[in-house]
């Protein structure tokens, strides 16, 4: 089957600028052209869609994810949810989040390996959801606040026992791993700048992770702790809240993406007072916001390869406005419209290793897209509430 969307504004996601009366050719799942709409004869047959006024852009991939968390504004009540519950509930949550134009997703942890579970219940066909790379649990040493999170970490203290919840993870159906590299925010007794994992035990995590071919994400707020994650050889930093200059270097002589979820601290900004939020969770995000703020400004302007990650899940922060992100980093000044639509797509499937097949509207990769009603010219809003059709590997899923 061939289908042609015609006359959108085209937004391709390699960064360069939207190119009006398009013209994008979907072949058996897979895009044969895009590109002016006056360069090419329309195919016989074809299903054509005018889409003249609408824009449309790459699927967008947000590689920061909790799936079974539900954005409760506190989230130790998560864990009075049974599990079986929240798989159902996860994978009614992953039909909103590509509804919403999210056709790939990396899940950052999860309880008793909810994310896997629901992957492979996507994969053949029971729900519908995104693509989604699963980490299974988060690799942590023992320590204060982990039990906040009851079944999402798996708790290793030394190099063996850290390769061998490495190896856990991976014979459950990961595809990639996740570590803590420092403390959390969300945790109570946790310290965000102190140090957990060694750069030793780290590298060991790498290693397993490479021999199949796969990526290593480290949650890191501390300079010390992103620095030996980036040394251990991960592929993207979590948050980095307290990056300076000299990690800066770092992660640019390195090519060490950066995920800094940037709408958490926004969300916690707006919503938390009078909510029920635990008071540690208020001050920590305000010790540090304006902080955040100026390290992450520094950090786009030297060139860091920034990715797409909403922390979709955490507090007030419910799957299917994933795209918040982006539009904030916009609104704010940290990117234009056409760089923040790159990060979250072409950027971010080059931080999850999927840049062959997916992230920009180029010939021959999948035909993931996203048409939004008006145009994406000064702001991303539209990201939001005017997402009027989403194609998953050419298949029309709204």
């Amino acid at each position: 089957m061939i289908t042609v969307l015609k006359d959108a504004i085209l937004i391709d996601g390699t960064g360069r600028q939207p190119l009006e009366n398009s013209l994008v050719i979907i072949e058996d799942g897979t895009i044969s052209y895009a590109g002016d709409g006056e360069k090419v004869r329309l195919p016989e047959s074809a299903d054509i869609i005018d889409l003249a006024g609408k824009t449309v852009i790459p699927g967008l991939i947000d590689i920061h994810i909790h799936m079974d968390l539900h954005g409760m504004a506190d989230t130790y009540a998560e864990n009075l949810v049974e599990d079986k519950l929240r798989a159902i509930r996860t994978a009614r949550e992953m039909r909103d989040t590509l509804l919403s134009g999210i056709t790939t997703v990396r899940n950052c942890g999860s309880v008793n390996f909810i994310d896997i579970a629901v992957k492979e219940a996507i994969a053949v066909g029971w729900c519908e959801g995104p693509r989604i790379l699963a980490s299974g649990k988060i690799i942590s040493i023992t320590a204060a606040g982990n039990d906040y999170f009851l079944g999402m970490y798996r708790e290793a203290d030394g190099c063996d026992e850290v390769r061998k919840a490495a190896r856990e993870q991976l014979k459950a159906g990961a595809d990639f791993l996740k570590l803590m590299a420092t403390g959390a925010y969300m945790n109570p007794g946790g310290i965000p700048g102190a140090s957990q994992l060694s750069r030793e035990e780290m590298a060991v995590v790498v290693e397993e992770a490479a021999k199949l071919g796969l990526r290593v994400a480290a949650h890191a707020h501390g300079k010390k702790g992103i620095i030996d994650a980036i040394e251990a050889g991960v592929a993207t930093i979590e948050h980095g809240t307290f990056i300076d200059n000299e990690v800066i270097e770092l992660m640019l002589e390195r090519g060490t993406f950066l995920v800094p979820t940037y709408v958490v601290g926004h969300l916690f900004e707006k919503y938390a007072s009078g909510a029920g939020i635990p008071e540690f969770m208020i001050e920590k995000n305000r010790e540090t916001e304006q902080l955040f703020k100026d390290n992450l400004r520094r950090a786009i302007k030297a060139g860091v390869k920034v990715a797409f990650g909403s922390d979709a899940g955490t507090n007030f922060n419910y799957h299917g406005r994933n795209a918040l992100e982006l539009v904030l980093l916009v609104e704010e000044g940290f990117m234009t419209p056409v760089q923040a639509i790159c990060s979250g797509t072409k950027v971010s499937a080059e931080a999850a290793g999927l840049e062959q097949s997916i992230g920009t509207i180029e010939v021959g990769k999948a035909a993931d897209l996203v048409v939004i009603n008006g145009s994406l010219d000064n702001s991303l809003q539209a990201l939001l509430d005017g997402v009027e059709a989403v194609y998953k590997g050419g298949c029309r899923v709204r």
